[in-house]
């Protein structure tokens, strides 16, 4: 377990692709600067934050999505700050989902209340993120 604080390190996103059994692409940013240096203590709960896209033919947000998503996405960081780090942005199948780790889940509650898809669950172990930047 990393003594260093999450909320301090620097961090260094980086961009996977790949594509899903039918061929349509997924796109995943993750921050690898907490990949590589996770698990951190005190910060033992994944939240998922997942919207569904507007009309889209493969999967990835169309232009008039755009504004929606960078400004959901700052209210997430905005919101989270102190208590929470996003980690990683994965886009697929006409879905964008926000994965942070934190230290609870007070934080995302208007999130809920506005009927945004929110999902919790102890990870200490960061085992979701590893999953997704295909570390050990």
């Amino acid at each position: 377990m990393t003594t260093a604080d999450l909320l301090s390190r620097p961090p260094d996103w980086v961009t996977l692709r790949a594509e899903t059994d039918e061929g349509l692409p997924i796109v995943v940013l993750v921050d690898r600067a907490i990949a590589t240096t996770a698990p951190y203590a005190g910060y033992p709960v994944q939240v998922a934050v997942a919207v569904a896209l507007g009309q889209t033919d493969d999967g990835l947000p169309a232009e008039p999505d755009k504004d929606r998503l960078r400004t959901l996405e700052q209210a997430l960081v905005d919101a989270a700050a102190g208590e929470a780090r996003l980690v990683a942005v994965m886009t697929l199948e006409g879905v964008r989902e926000w994965m942070l780790y934190a230290r609870s889940t007070a934080w995302a509650e208007p999130f809920v209340a506005a009927g945004i898809s929110v999902q919790a669950a102890e990870d200490p172990g960061y085992q979701g993120l590893f999953e997704l930047a295909g570390s050990p």
